[in-house]
């Protein structure tokens, strides 16, 4: 037997699904195209898609504070319960933005990094939409924390309060080095949730996706480098024993580097390794890029 013959034997290939989804390599392949069609907007759909996935990504976790902030008995009583139930609506973020068609940064990581990988985007488009979704997110996030969360006095108990503080502590108050590793355990966990809404065929299977893995991040404690720029700055709004520059240096530039590793390297070379290098190196015309998702 050749080796060329072997190689293509042993390759990846693109078999029906047992299930009504999309096998792992039509994924990847969408996710090529997903990553085109972000790299093709235009400065004012980025900007404002960022801006507004920033805002439903707090909505989430502002929707996670609450219901846990609001049961301090059960946290008292039965920690891990009150955990699993918070937990269980921080993923409302990531359905709306993956319903409504936002850019998210910390999933464009995985997106972004595996087309690139495959060389259907520059590096350009890459830093280009990591940047601008970046930055936007973060504007998002303090807009609905600061106008649409604490101005607007959604929290209406010292329980809530002091909960937001606690929870704001508790993730500027620890080791640089932890955020790092929690910044890539939840982002590993980001890109699988963009993978598998990305394999459903239909929208429930899609939203099931999502949500389970987004609870296990949230209630493990991994760290997200866009949600914390909701959950920290409301904590200090209420009174924190930390500063600005004190997140930023604690939880912001620690959390980002771990999310990059976790998407681009655990998420993205992850998948190009097993799946996505023994793809033909064949680039895909922009112009047939379907919208992209997540």
């Amino acid at each position: 037997m050749s080796e060329e013959h072997e190689q293509k034997l042993l390759a990846p290939t693109d078999l029906t699904s047992p299930v009504d989804s999309h096998t792992p390599v039509q994924v990847l392949r969408l996710t090529e195209t997903a990553g085109i069609a972000k790299a093709r907007l235009s400065w004012a759909d980025l900007i404002v898609k960022s801006f507004l996935a920033g805002i439903f990504i707090s909505l989430g976790a502002g929707f996670d504070i609450m219901i846990a902030g609001g049961a301090p008995g059960l946290r008292a009583s039965n920690p891990s319960m009150a955990t699993l139930v918070s937990a269980m609506t921080f993923p409302t973020g990531f359905v709306i933005i993956m319903l409504t068609n936002m850019e998210l940064c910390t999933s464009n990581m995985f997106v972004m990094a595996y087309s690139t990988m495959r060389r259907k985007t520059t590096i350009y488009n890459l830093v280009r939409n990591w940047i601008a979704s970046y930055v936007f997110n973060a504007a998002g996030c303090l807009f609905y924390a600061g106008i649409l969360f604490y101005w607007a006095e959604v929290f209406t108990t010292e329980a809530q309060t002091s909960y937001a503080i606690t929870q704001a502590e508790g993730r500027v108050n620890v080791n640089w080095g932890y955020n790092v590793t929690r910044g890539i355990m939840c982002n590993w966990l980001v890109g699988l949730a963009f993978f598998l809404a990305t394999q459903g065929r239909d929208n429930t299977s899609k939203i099931y996706g999502i949500w389970v893995v987004i609870t296990c991040f949230a209630a493990m404690g991994y760290q997200h480098s866009i949600a914390n720029f909701f959950l920290v700055p409301t904590g200090m709004f209420y009174g924190t024993d930390f500063g600005v520059g004190k997140f930023i240096w604690a939880s912001c530039i620690p959390v980002t580097i771990g999310n990059i590793i976790g998407g681009a390297f655990f998420g993205a070379f992850a998948m190009w390794t097993v799946y996505g290098r023994h793809e033909p190196q064949v680039r895909a015309r922009q112009d047939d890029a379907p919208s992209s998702k997540v």
